[in-house]
């Protein structure tokens, strides 16, 4: 006879649960697992249940957003009971598009509220851009490490070619991009100006003139995605600032200083491809969340929006100059000698085992994401993305200390060193 288990459902009653073949519930964690360790990878960065410490992963830790949406802006939401019940228009609402264009100009970017598509978040905006830019057998290129080089490695079937360029210091080599871009003839140049993910550096404006000269020359788009740009202190000009987007698609969001749960990007574009862009989004998905538009519009408008980021932007900064001293210590080096930035590009000691570490790591419920993950070559392996916001975390700190003196007391052991 078969079981099943009986709930008991206050108010509502009693329910007969449907069990596994086993005979027992599957716990969400017992669920086959992604396909490759790049998919691994996300899909355990995505889940704050996996790890006490998400050292590697993207985000902030919640009490650093918890001020980030004014209890104003949800109260007014709540009584605006309009804009809950109307679905967002396919280009996204007029109002955050108009918000979004007075913001841009901030950062010298001029783009009228039509040359903007509001998207669920920056990867969306990417997608977008590529469904519409890149036909079968065509080329895209993009940096070598890149966070964006790992997205792509998940898009299973597809029909674009992908080319890597080495990112440096500040930018992309532009003496082996020029070699590629005359073999190859790419559509499209995916590039992280500001704060590189992972890396940390900025590319220099001597270096944008010359990619946009490139782009010219060459016939060719560039994505160039800002999503960290709000955090740098500086006031480097964008390259959709140096080329008026004629070039350019400029892709940026709010996900990271506002909350995560408000899944909400955009993309600046030249005029000729924002009905396509409408076009493909509403293939896609027909429209966005009408809820977080409104929140993100109220929000942006607020007088405590430009606070919370010079708050955060000086918080971040804080914790960078902690986590670089104490890893330091311990022999972690890092390639890039920025300020400001989300990201530590960490390269740990040759006799640290990377693996081993990474293991150990997650047996200790801390998130540790490989070098390996973001680039296609293996300069990298020794490499590990660290998110400031969490590296000075005492647990970690002890962790990562306790790893660094038992390899040397290893290495002792097997090999008298």
């Amino acid at each position: 006879m078969a079981q099943h288990i009986i709930e008991s459902r206050p108010g509502a009653g009693y329910f007969i649960l449907a069990t596994n073949p086993a005979g027992t519930l599957k716990d969400l964690d017992e669920l086959i697992p992604p396909s490759s360790l790049h998919a691994g990878f996300l899909y355990r960065a995505l889940d704050p249940s996996q790890y006490d410490i998400p050292v590697s992963s993207g985000y902030f830790p919640p009490s650093w957003l918890a001020e980030a949406v004014p209890v104003s802006v949800t109260g007014r939401l709540i009584r605006n009971t309009l804009s809950c019940s109307v679905p967002a228009p396919a280009a996204g609402s007029q109002a955050l598009r108009s918000v979004i264009a007075r913001k841009l100009r901030e950062v010298h970017i001029n783009a009228s509220s039509s040359q903007i598509v509001v998207t669920v978040g920056a990867t969306h905006a990417f997608s977008l851009i590529r469904n519409v830019m890149l036909k079968p057998g065509d080329y895209l290129l993009v940096e070598d490490p890149s966070y964006l080089l790992l997205q792509l490695k998940l898009i299973k079937g597809r029909d674009f070619n992908i080319i890597t360029v080495p990112r440096m210091g500040d930018g992309p080599d532009l003496e082996a991009m020029e070699a590629i871009l005359i073999k190859y003839r790419p559509k499209l140049f995916l590039t992280q100006t500001l704060i590189h993910n992972p890396t940390g550096g900025n590319t220099s404006p001597a270096n944008g003139f010359k990619i946009l000269s490139l782009a010219e020359k060459y016939d060719f788009h560039i994505v160039e995605d800002d999503i960290f740009g709000s955090l740098s202190a500086k006031q480097t000009l964008r390259l959709a600032s140096l080329d008026g987007l004629n070039r350019t698609f400029y892709i940026s969001g709010f996900s990271k200083v506002l909350s995560p749960a408000l899944r909400l990007g955009y993309v600046a574009a030249p005029p000729a491809f924002v009905e396509r862009l409408v076009e493909q989004k509403m293939y896609n998905l027909l429209c966005g969340s009408s809820l977080d538009e409104t929140i993100v519009t109220y929000t942006l408008e607020s007088g405590r929006y430009q606070h919370h980021l010079d708050a955060l932007r000086q918080r971040v900064m804080q914790e960078r100059v902690r986590a670089r001293e104490w890893l330091g210590k311990v022999g972690v080096v890092f390639d890039e000698p920025g300020v400001d930035g989300l990201f530590l590009w960490g390269r740990f000691p040759a006799h640290m085992d990377i693996r081993r570490l990474i293991e150990q790591a997650h047996d200790a419920r801390i998130f540790l994401a490989p070098g390996s993950l973001f680039s296609n070559t293996r300069d990298y392996d020794q490499y590990i993305r660290l998110n400031v916001s969490h590296c000075n975390d005492i647990q970690f700190k002890r962790f990562i200390e306790s790893q660094a003196g038992s390899e040397t007391a290893r290495r002792v052991i097997e090999h008298g060193v």
